[in-house]
């Protein structure tokens, strides 16, 4: 832990330093602020097999992949129904800025979910200095392992495909249980193939301090420090499972014309608390989107070793996805395909797939309303063909409306 209290301290100490030489010295703006936001209704229609197998089963169905290792179990979650309406996203969001007499631009970001089902009030708030040094933030918000990441999610509309909310009605088998693996207690891990184009150890709006560098021809570099991953606002003293969580990332950005080309490198590593039990944090990703006028090209593939994998198992999972889109005045249309692996190791000599084939179109109606439309077709075996009764196939058809300002 001192270790990272030390290069947080340092990065604030060096921004500060930078902060004083911001440039030429100028008028001071006092801060300003503008709010905007955005709200969704959408209607889901999903075919699924688990649905059926859940509601004949009675109760959930557990596996014994290796009698020294735990038992896997499948949802416990019942769908009465083939089609759904819901609210996904409610945010408001806030933003102030200002400029101090010697250039330094100064805010603040606060996000607010306004779903009424979500039960997390603020959900990114952080502070922005910024000059000619570059770009420091402080407090809770996305670090560099996924801000600075290109790939074929990118490109993904309505939704987001296969980076999108088809996990709002999805059923997966998602439960491991090892008997006393922390300290005599149980731990419940979800092992299988990631279903989602997100490297092992994303802090997602965790508490931490992030610096981004200008952007030179086209390359930037930036750096994240996370003290407690996955822990935000008052819960950063909680202890977790992992702490002093790195990520480090460097792209690309630049155009030529017609013709804009982006690349990207990002590594994400965390110390396991229980070293022992679980593996350290330890993933890549490297990834690139090449766009024409309006035809546009992306790919990513993300490694993420034995991270966060029972230590000695020799489990470990990666991923990856393309996608392309076309956009013409007010439609958008794109196509994408992501798949990711996951390998038993040790345990069994079989590897978890999970498959996405995702076709999406929006199109804007008027300034801030849109309709938008989603088809996604998933495959899901968990443990290959060691458990057929667990996989899963699923055709989810998803369409909504947006209003943004």
């Amino acid at each position: 832990m001192k270790k990272g209290l030390l290069g947080s301290t340092a990065l604030v100490g060096a921004a500060a330093l930078m902060a004083g030489a911001a440039g030429a010295a100028g008028a001071a703006e006092a801060p300003t602020w503008k709010l905007t936001g955005n709200a969704n209704f959408q209607l889901y229609y999903v075919d699924q097999d688990l649905d059926v197998y859940t509601k004949t089963a009675g109760s959930p169905a557990s596996v014994i992949i290796a009698s020294s290792v735990g038992s896997y179990t499948n949802p416990q979650n019942v769908q009465d129904h083939g089609w759904y309406f819901g609210v996904d996203e409610a945010e408001l969001q806030l933003n102030v800025s200002g400029t101090a007499d010697n250039g330094l631009n100064y805010g603040f970001k606060i996000e607010i979910n306004a779903n009424t089902t979500d039960g997390t009030v603020a959900d990114e708030v952080r502070l922005q200095l910024s000059g000619g040094w570059g770009t420091l933030q402080m407090g809770d918000e996305d670090g560099v392992e996924d801000m600075m990441n290109f790939g074929g999610e990118d490109l993904m509309g309505a939704t987001g495909g296969f980076d999108g909310d088809f996990d709002d009605v999805l059923l997966r088998t998602t439960k491991f249980t090892k008997a006393g693996t922390l300290g005599g207690s149980n731990v419940t891990l979800a092992f299988h193939a990631p279903s989602y184009p997100t490297i092992a150890g994303d802090t997602g709006d965790a508490t931490k301090i992030t610096y981004y560098s200008p952007r030179f021809s086209g390359f930037q570099v930036g750096a994240s420090i996370t003290p407690q991953p996955g822990l935000s606002g008052d819960n950063f003293k909680k202890d977790g499972l992992y702490e002093n969580h790195i990520g480090l990332g460097a792209n690309y950005d630049n155009s030529f014309g017609d013709l804009r080309i982006r690349a990207s490198a990002v590594y994400s590593t965390a110390s396991s608390v229980y070293s022992t039990a679980l593996e350290d944090i330890s993933a890549w990703s490297v990834g690139g989107i090449v766009g024409w006028g309006p035809v546009s090209v992306g790919a990513n593939y993300t490694d993420n070793g034995e991270s966060g994998q029972l230590t000695g198992s020799g489990m470990e999972s990666s991923y990856w996805d393309v996608a392309a889109s076309f956009e013409t005045g007010p439609l958008y249309l794109s196509a994408g395909y992501f798949a990711s692996t996951f390998d038993y190791g040790q345990m069994a000599p079989v590897e978890g797939t999970f498959e996405t084939i995702a076709l999406t179109a929006d199109y804007t109606m008027a300034p801030g309303l849109g309709v938008y439309a989603e088809i996604d077709l998933i495959s899901d075996e968990p443990v290959g063909g060691l458990a057929p009764f667990l996989n899963n196939d699923v055709t989810l058809f998803i369409m909504g409306a947006n209003i943004s300002f």
